[in-house]
């Protein structure tokens, strides 16, 4: 619709104002005051609503320092949740001598903000109004101009939990409280909230719009006090301007993580990791150290055993080892000390570590750094896939270096060097996502497998195992996928046990026939002679064994039979 049309009356109908106004100028309008101060409320109106559409944050600037008792902000610009730009061209100074009152059970801590403040500035005579004063002027005076900028704030905030930790852990424990308390503050719909159920997902209005902003002003850094002395940290409150507020909305209501979020989670750590600079250029490992216990870790970490090496060794042996090769990179330092002792206990999704030149090797110095209750594995790749996988991690849980039972899965990206050029001296660590590793088993078969000894060559078989039941426990159990007759990919179990059972009954190659039996309801029987002769084929790459198919037992599972003959005259 374009054109002029009728004012909207006062009763409900397709055209509603907008709560904007602007001049409607015409010939023989003597201009006023008011309608100088229209035009330039439309303007800012305008402004506002496409700096409200494009979202709030920091734009640039605003880096915040501590000076001994004063707080130093420098220029930058923001756009407030309602659109209004906040630009500053000069260094604001805040004294910290009289801070507001902090909460007294110790949750406190202070949120440093940027506001709007405006100010009337410049003199000129006042001339009287039209028709009411002379023209001679009434001798009062005006100040024609207004100044805009910023103001920096203190405000005191509270969070429940923040007075239990320790002096060293007390910056990270803010940060963890508050991430988590502005994931909260989103209203997820698919986790719970508040320890209440998860709504059923029918249960959303999926087509309501996304709330109004609310006036706020734009948190730049956070203020806490340790041991009587402030600590600033940055990126715990700064957030950077991340789009438009819809799209900031969907994502905290499906519970992903928005991009201003994950980079604040990602540089408040790397900022808190950089104030230990002086802690990890002095981590020393003891060298010899290394060279008694890295046998042991080459054992744990590339040795494959088979059932009948493991049980040669000895469970307490192999555990021994284990806890030895974890043990190393901290037993193996001679001065130096882990994150959690530098006061981190929760880490972002992602994030980057120094490994310092005087580490033997990179497992070493990630294990020293980040303790032993992760679940790591390390890979080499080129840098830009670090990019890509760091990146990849944005909406992913964060990281607790304390979790002793489910232990978190981290992959540790160590960059490969340019074939001309130093190492990087860095790694990234990300949290592994649960699906590269994890999948949800479809329905399945189960199909018994046995062992058995015998003789009197193939004309026996169908006597011994015809709708025969069988005695004992089967030595394995395979998970087929319904009706099919796919090889489940769990072979190698039964390929050991297999060996295992030729080794007890003292057979080597040359002494023995083997035949496979599948045992299966008559209407499955072809079935079953098919995943016989594939597990065969598994087996032994040259073992072609004959397969027969008879009808199971009432009542029992099906069942695959591995039957060995001995050869006669061995």
């Amino acid at each position: 619709m374009t054109g002029m049309i009728e004012e909207p009356g006062s009763t409900p109908g397709p055209t509603v104002p907008g709560d904007v106004t602007r001049l409607n100028p015409k010939d023989g309008l003597f201009l006023r005051g008011e309608h100088l101060d229209a035009i330039q409320s439309y303007a800012r109106e305008l402004a506002q609503m496409i700096g409200t559409g494009a979202g709030s944050g920091v734009v640039y600037g605003y880096t915040v320092s501590l000076d001994g008792e004063n707080l130093r902000v420098e220029p930058g610009l923001a756009i407030d949740p309602q659109g209004r730009p906040l630009r500053s061209n000069a260094e604001a100074v805040l004294q910290l001598k009289d801070p507001p009152a902090l909460d007294s059970s110790g949750n406190g801590f202070l949120v440093v903000e940027v506001g709007p403040a405006e100010w009337p500035s410049g003199h000129e005579k006042v001339y009287g109004e039209v028709c009411g004063d002379g023209c001679s002027g009434s001798g009062s005076a005006i100040q024609p101009w207004i100044g805009e900028g910023i103001t920096v704030e203190l405000v005191a905030r509270s969070l429940e939990g923040l007075s239990t930790a320790s002096s060293v852990l007390r910056r990270n424990r803010l940060a963890s409280l508050y991430f988590d308390q502005e994931r909260r503050n989103g209203h997820p719909w698919l986790q719970p909230d508040g320890g209440q159920p998860v709504i059923p997902v029918t249960g959303w209005n999926w087509n309501a719009g996304t709330p109004a902003a609310q006036p706020a002003h734009v948190p730049i850094a956070a203020l806490l006090a340790v041991d009587g002395k402030w600590v600033l940290d940055v990126w715990t409150a700064r957030r950077d301007m991340d789009g438009p507020p819809a799209k900031n909305v969907w994502q905290n209501r499906l519970s992903m993580r928005p991009w201003s979020i994950f980079m604040a989670q990602v540089l408040q750590f790397q900022a808190q990791l950089a104030a230990h600079a002086a802690e990890l250029a002095q981590l020393d490992f003891d060298a010899e150290a290394f060279k008694t216990f890295e046998p042991l870790r080459e054992l744990s970490l590339r040795l494959k055993l088979t059932r009948t090496q493991e049980a040669a060794l000895g469970k307490d042996f192999l555990e021994k080892v284990a806890k030895a090769a974890k043990a190393l990179p901290l037993t193996a330092v001679k001065t130096g000390k882990s994150l959690r002792a530098m006061g981190f206990e929760e880490l972002p999704p992602a994030g980057y570590l120094p490994i310092p030149k005087a580490a033997p090797n990179v497992e070493s110095a990630v294990r020293l750094l980040l303790g032993n209750r992760l679940d790591y594995r390390f890979r080499s790749c080129s840098a830009d896939y670090v990019a890509v996988a760091v990146d990849e991690s944005q909406h992913r849980d964060r990281i607790p270096l304390t979790e002793a039972k489910h232990q978190p899965e981290v992959d540790i990206l160590v960059p490969q060097p340019p074939a001309d050029g130093p190492d990087y001296g860095w790694v990234a660590f990300v949290h592994r996502s649960c699906c590269e590793v994890k999948e949800i088993p479809p329905a399945a078969e189960p199909v018994d497998v046995y062992f058995r000894r015998f003789e009197g060559g193939p004309g026996q078989l169908p006597t011994i195992y015809g709708n025969q039941k069988l005695e004992g426990d089967p030595a394995a159990e395979l998970l087929y996928p319904p009706s099919d007759w796919a090889f489940p990919g769990n072979n190698y179990k039964v390929v050991n046990l297999f060996t295992d059972f030729l080794t007890s009954q003292a057979l080597e190659p040359a002494q023995y026939n083997v035949y496979m039996v599948g045992l299966a309801a008559e209407s499955r029987l072809p079935l079953i002679a098919v995943r016989a002769s594939l597990l065969a084929a598994s087996l032994d790459s040259g073992l072609l064994a004959p397969v027969f198919s008879f009808t199971r037992a009432a009542g029992q599972r099906e069942a695959i039979v591995i039957a060995v003959e001995q050869i006669r005259g061995n």
